[in-house]
């Protein structure tokens, strides 16, 4: 609807009504002052007999009614408001915080909004975080909705096959966290074990899903809620399956991340496990191209031959089994086409450039699928 069209609401007659009030009790003020000061005192005294104590009186009073009628009108809810969010951001000084208000058209005044959260020793009470206002508020009921904490959260929502670097980024982007710090509690053993994840760093256990972040939300706190969605998904029974095939939960981990990088569609995924698996139970080494890229730390690039011989033990070209530790961090699917592999005796696939594979028993099989699609690629 229109804005010009839409029909005052009672609350906005009222207002109206108040400011309305306050600007003629301003201007009687005012005009009373006025008048003092420019009339002589003396006049005024030999005139109208007004004793001197009582027209200095008179003076304050008017002096008090104006600052006390511009304090309620700067103080009221501004006119023309729109439905917005601001982000209040750690270090913000109550100055900073009431200059933002401004300009985002919710208050009137900084310098008052300063000296109301001084008279209320607020200043050191106000909260880093998102806030959403839906409809104009005073002063006082903004500065009380910053100190109470009234915080929206933002929801979030980390695609699987990220690295945790990249879920770095994604984070300090969304909600404002520290990226490197993310990086550095990540890869910290102590918080790991702290964490009950069996590996050294957290690749691979930041769990894919959609949050409800607050903004500037701690990176422990951010770590802890993935982590613990980890713990929900890889619940006993997957630990036991994990058991039954000989697999403990880094080792599923690890085959899932790699899984996850290599599979484009949802239905592969099993597929391609079973490749994997069966290459393990042979002792072979996987070839897998994105465990290459991880060591390369250049995931979106394509790999020449070369690349093939880095000494890096994420090279599953030259070492067989698998590699030290996840390369991404894997989503329920990927873990679940890990610990439940389809019924397969390839061991081979080829990319077809559609986001699919041709899978292969043989070698020979999988130079003739890399040679037919050349062909075609040529055409």
């Amino acid at each position: 609807m229109d804005e010009r069209s839409r029909p005052s609401t009672g609350a906005e007659e009222l207002s109206l009504l108040i400011v309305s009030l306050i600007w003629v009790f301003l201007a009687t003020g005012m005009a009373a002052i006025a008048f003092l000061l420019f009339l002589p005192l003396r006049l005024a005294v030999a005139v109208y007999k007004v004793p001197t104590l009582r027209l200095s009186a008179i003076l304050l009073l008017g002096l008090a009614t104006v600052a006390l009628g511009s304090a309620i009108l700067l103080n009221l809810p501004v006119a023309d408001f729109q439905p917005q969010e601001i982000i209040v951001k750690k270090g913000m000084t109550t100055g900073d915080i009431g200059r933002l208000l401004e300009e985002r058209g919710l208050i009137r005044s900084p310098l008052l909004f300063s000296i109301i959260a001084k008279l209320r020793r607020a200043e050191h009470e106000l909260k880093a975080g998102r806030y959403r206002f839906e409809r104009p508020s005073t002063m006082v009921s903004i500065l009380e909705k910053l100190c109470s904490g009234g915080i929206v959260t933002k929801r979030v929502t980390i695609p699987e096959g990220l690295r945790q670097e990249e879920i770095a980024g994604l984070l300090a982007r969304s909600v404002g966290l520290d990226s490197v710090r993310f990086v550095t509690l990540a890869e910290d053993s102590t918080f790991c074990k702290e964490l009950g994840i069996p590996a050294t760093r957290l690749e691979g256990y930041l769990f894919p899903d959609t949050y409800e972040f607050y903004w500037d939300i701690e990176e422990t706190e951010a770590i802890r809620l993935m982590v613990a969605r980890f713990h929900q998904v890889f619940a006993d029974s997957l630990v036991r399956r994990a058991e039954e095939i000989g697999f403990s939960i880094h080792q599923t981990v690890t085959l899932a991340s790699i899984i996850e990088a290599e599979a484009q569609v949802p239905y592969e995924r099993p597929i391609i496990s079973s490749v994997f698996h069966r290459r393990l139970k042979l002792g072979r080494a996987l070839e897998a191209d994105p465990t290459v890229k991880y060591a390369l730390k250049k995931p979106k690039r394509r790999l020449l031959r070369r690349d093939l011989t880095i000494d890096s033990p994420y090279n599953t070209y030259l070492h067989p089994g698998l590699p030290p530790g996840p390369i991404c961090n894997p989503g329920g699917a990927a873990i679940l086409a890990a610990l439940y592999p389809a019924d397969t005796n390839y061991l081979y696939f080829v990319a077809k450039g559609d986001g699919t594979h041709i899978f292969s028993s043989s070698y020979m099989q999988h130079v003739n699928a890399k040679n037919r699609l050349k062909r075609i690629r040529m055409r």
